[in-house]
């Protein structure tokens, strides 16, 4: 016996198979990493041409009564999906929230509240430089997965050039984040990228950081970095530097 479905009822968002019901979309439950279950989810609903109702562009009709009907009852059988499939705080705090997309702008808020927080809260610590950065870089990745902006189908150039200009202060930012929260015994490298001019992205500036770990660790290993070592050591790197820089500034004055 043939489908009673035809390819154009299926490529409906408003279509619901028969195998579509509350526990047909089943994944671990939203605790921690939001990028991955977000992506993980996105590509369930994707599957089942659901994803419209999260991300806003499948619209309740106010003219088509059959229409809206059918649209609410996709938009409860998503919600229940999405309850299925986070923690019981934030099913609580979504609970009574009619309209999917809402719930799941709610459930990124409660998500971005939290990683700005740690965001906020993250130190150095005397961690290794590489886990340090990595925490850090992962918070601020999943942050930005989370900001949906809306697309442009033109752009004039004026508007390139400050979408251009607010990218540059979003890298800044982020320098200035990773720099600020590094431990004390860095304070003379920070100082010195601090005075480049256009300012190192924070990639450059890490790789700077981990090459003065390294060095430290060696000196560590060989014998041992007491205070006076440390303090000895960190003021010649720091003139080093310094006199290093000042001689690069001479020689571009030379130059013009």
């Amino acid at each position: 016996m043939g489908s009673r479905f035809t390819f154009s009822d299926m490529q409906n968002p408003l279509f619901l198979h028969p195998s579509n019901g509350p526990l047909s979309i089943s994944m671990a439950k939203l605790q921690g990493d939001c990028r991955a279950w977000r992506r993980s989810f996105e590509i369930q609903l994707s599957s089942k041409r659901k994803f419209g109702f999260v991300n806003g562009t499948v619209t309740r009709s106010n003219e088509d009564e059959v229409n809206a009907t059918q649209w609410d009852t996709c938009n409860d059988l998503v919600t229940c999906w999405l309850q299925t499939n986070v923690s019981e705080s934030i099913k609580n705090s979504i609970l009574f929230i009619k309209n999917v997309h809402e719930a799941f702008m709610l459930s990124n808020g409660s998500r971005k509240y939290k990683l700005n927080k740690d965001l906020f809260n993250l130190k150095h610590n005397g961690r290794k430089l590489d886990e340090y950065y990595t925490v850090m870089s992962s918070l601020w990745d999943e942050i930005e997965s989370m900001n949906m902006l809306p697309m442009l189908t033109t752009v004039a150039q004026d508007v390139l050039a400050v979408m251009k200009a607010i990218e540059t202060q979003k890298e800044e930012a982020k320098l200035f984040q990773f720099l600020n929260d590094l431990d004390d015994i860095y304070n003379p490298q920070r100082s010195q990228l601090l005075m480049h001019s256009p300012l190192p992205s924070v990639e450059s500036a890490c790789a700077v950081i981990q090459q003065e770990e390294t060095q430290r660790d060696v000196l560590v290993h060989n014998g041992g970095l007491d205070g006076d070592t440390s303090a000895m050591y960190t003021q010649g790197w720091s003139e080093h530097r310094e006199n290093r820089y000042m001689h690069c500034l001479w020689d571009q004055r030379e130059q013009q």
